[in-house]
């Protein structure tokens, strides 16, 4: 009893932020499981073909050198919430490559993106602490960033194709508003690798989103009616 009021009392304690921690974990592991809706669609099809895989392999190695980075400087609920991220979207990744009808180009990226997360977090383990954790956080911020200007490029071909069918609007929509969450949470632990790559990745993604108000998500049939 007494350590749920101790619970109770720590939450109770700054209540704005622990209520704002609450919705921002809520809205992670949403962002994190949102791209189940495109395993529902391939299983569905039995075809992962019409979708990207960029975003998914960005998203990975993202939340994987978060995870490195979370581990030097101690913050445990960044730990799990990137160590769930990994999990998953390696599961996301692996479904991708089930259902697509050429497996052998994105199988080779996938093995060599391993080996390349492997060497990096090898080198890191070889600097001393501090140079690890800024060298981390750099590469962190840094991959968030190359991974935001993803944005453009789907942006571009939503426009080029006149539709958006090749990502689905839920993790598009998830992670703005995730963004959202992450910035005033890195102001609020006063972190500049994390405020610099998501305040850029919540304006790439915000026009993004955009383009699901303008194009349609799934390409007209092509039926033309009879009279």
């Amino acid at each position: 009893m007494t350590d749920v009021l101790n619970v109770l009392g720590q939450f109770t304690d700054n209540l704005p932020w622990s209520i704002f921690l609450t919705s921002a974990a809520v809205h992670a592991v949403l962002l994190i499981t949102s791209p189940l809706q495109a395993v529902h669609k391939w299983h569905k099809r039995q075809s992962s073909d019409s979708d990207t895989p960029i975003p998914y392999f960005f998203a990975c190695v993202g939340s994987s050198l978060w995870l490195r980075y979370a581990m030097y400087i101690s913050d445990i609920k960044l730990m799990l919430l990137q160590f769930y991220a990994v999990v998953l979207q390696i599961f996301f990744i692996l479904a991708l490559i089930f259902y697509r009808s050429k497996k052998r180009r994105l199988i080779r990226i996938f093995l060599c993106t391993l080996l390349a997360m492997g060497l990096l977090f090898f080198y890191m383990s070889k600097l001393s602490f501090e140079d690890g954790k800024r060298f981390s956080g750099r590469c962190a911020s840094g991959a968030q960033i190359a991974g935001s200007f993803v944005c453009p490029y789907l942006i571009y071909k939503a426009v080029t194709t006149r539709v958006i069918d090749f990502i689905p609007i839920a993790p598009v929509a998830f992670t703005w508003v995730m963004e959202m969450h992450a910035i005033v949470y890195s102001i609020g632990i006063d972190d500049f690798y994390m405020l610099l790559a998501n305040t850029i990745f919540f304006c790439m993604d915000g026009m993004l989103l955009a383009m699901f108000f303008i194009f349609p998500s799934e390409k007209p049939s092509g039926k033309v009616n009879v009279m």
